[in-house]
């Protein structure tokens, strides 16, 4: 005789069992969406190089310091040629430091100052 706790493998299983069981796939398929979303904040705009830029950055200092700068692209490619100088940044390839160009001065320019 069954409980009902735990399925018995010779019948079929009940239908609040197939429901738990797809209710906690269901949670468990946002489970890295959502660490994304913690490692860089919710104000980390999600455009095509925000992975790269956040981890790259975060390595060294805080996100807040790159959200609150608000620098032209001319700007952030100094600050890039500084911090390698000067802080001992890797140097990134021409290519990736486009993509985190492009990507700084589309969000973190002038007008757009972390408030």
């Amino acid at each position: 005789m069954n409980s009902g706790l735990v399925p018995d493998c010779n019948e079929r299983p009940p239908l609040r069992w197939l429901l738990l069981y797809l209710s906690v796939g269901a949670c468990l398929s946002f489970l890295p969406h959502q660490a994304v979303a913690d490692d860089f904040g919710e104000d980390w705009p999600r455009t095509e190089g925000y992975e790269e830029v956040g981890y790259f950055c975060g390595a060294c200092h805080s996100l807040a310091i790159v959200k609150q700068q608000g620098l032209s692209r001319a700007h952030w490619d100094e600050l890039f040629d500084w911090m390698i100088e000067e802080q001992d940044m890797p140097e990134l390839e021409p290519e990736e430091r486009e993509v985190f160009l492009d990507y700084l001065a589309r969000h973190f320019n002038e007008d757009h100052r972390a408030k």
